[in-house]
């Protein structure tokens, strides 16, 4: 009986699991997806390797052409957890199509502290919102 009960256990969990991931629907991309492709109203997440520990981010470097995406928001995950100097993670940036059309999302890679410097990573994503 205990056998059935721990079995049954495990299959909730991954049945949870599986449900959580699969019905969000939203779009993930990273540095090597450029060319992005949504339909109006959907929502799309922009997913980069970052190190916030060492005071780098990723940010705007170019204002969004809020007629055709607007942001909706950006987070930062430490992998592992733990928020130790040097360990690196993740930002991801979520946004949404606004309406039909063709922009470009450009992200620089920067301490923002330091003012007047170039970013040390720039990536430009090209947006069409079908």
């Amino acid at each position: 009986m205990k056998r059935f009960l721990v079995l049954g256990a495990v299959m909730l969990t991954a049945g949870a699991v599986l449900a959580a991931g699969c019905g969000s629907g939203i779009k993930t991309f990273g540095v090597s997806d450029t060319n992005i492709t949504v339909k109006n109203g959907e929502q799309f997440v922009i997913q980069l390797e970052s190190n916030k520990t060492t005071g780098f981010q990723w940010g705007l470097s170019k204002a969004l052409d809020a007629t055709i995406v607007k942001k909706i928001k950006s987070s930062y995950t430490v992998k592992g957890g733990k928020n130790q100097v040097g360990a690196g993670g993740t930002e991801e940036w979520t946004f949404q199509a606004v309406r039909p059309g063709a922009t470009k999302i450009v992200l620089g890679y920067s301490r923002p502290f330091e003012q007047g410097k170039t970013a040390a990573k720039v990536v430009t994503f090209n947006v069409t919102v079908q």
